[in-house]
């Protein structure tokens, strides 16, 4: 019956999304369980992540489609929404900075963390294809971007002020936080050799003194901006 293949539709959608934010969990955190070879970088796998990603996200959009209700109208906004996303960073960004974060803060909130997730997602592939920023750096900024709409999703749902200031404070923590995520996806390979570069011998302190110190050095100025707006 039409109960039983919603349920089922419910399933797979839930299973695609775990699917999406393990294989986006894994993709930064390989180079710190395996052996890295010299010279070797996320251009090797990036394109594998990418492929994953779209289909588990282009899954999650079929079931959407298929469930009636809100369904159909769900995709639809998120088409709307992630096209603001791309037209919110065509004009170029204030350092870490891009208003198209606005977007996915507020929709995450309202819509719920799975819509989040699928916005973010969607909206940075989106604005990767018209913007030229397909690179290896995409399927995380996907992943990351994501995982900020989809926090912003699971915010108490009180009354209006105590929502927007909830609101208010998990972006500009997120702000912060999104810049310490991204850079994971290079640091272990741009830094090898250098005083502040992942040391598989290290302990994990040490290593976490090295990152912070890394973090603060190359992204913190700019990741404040992100945060403040």
């Amino acid at each position: 019956g039409h109960g039983v293949r919603t349920a089922i539709a419910a399933r797979l959608q839930t299973a695609a999304l775990v699917a999406a934010n393990m294989l986006g969990l894994l993709a930064f955190v390989w180079p710190f369980v395996l052996p890295l070879a010299p010279g070797r970088s996320h251009a090797s796998d990036a394109p594998l992540i990418l492929l994953g990603l779209l289909v588990c996200l282009g899954l999650l959009l079929f079931l959407e489609l298929g469930r009636g209700g809100l369904g159909p109208k769900a995709v639809a906004l998120l088409g709307v929404l992630g096209a603001a996303m791309v037209a919110l960073r065509l004009p170029g960004f204030v350092a870490g900075f891009s208003a198209m974060f606005i977007v996915v803060l507020v929709a995450g909130n309202a819509f719920g963390p799975a819509f989040g997730f699928l916005l973010g997602a969607v909206g940075m592939f989106a604005s990767g294809l018209f913007l030229g920023g397909l690179g290896p750096w995409l399927p995380f900024q996907m992943v990351a971007v994501g995982w900020v709409g989809m926090g912003a999703g699971v915010l108490p749902k009180g009354a209006w002020r105590v929502r927007i200031a909830a609101l208010a404070a998990y972006g500009f923590v997120v702000g912060y936080l999104f810049g310490v995520v991204m850079n994971l996806w290079a640091w272990p390979f741009l830094t090898t050799g250098a005083a502040v570069a992942w040391d598989p011998a290290a302990s994990a302190a040490t290593n976490l003194h090295h990152y912070l110190t890394y973090y603060v050095a190359t992204s913190l100025a700019w990741d404040t901006f992100r945060a403040v707006g």
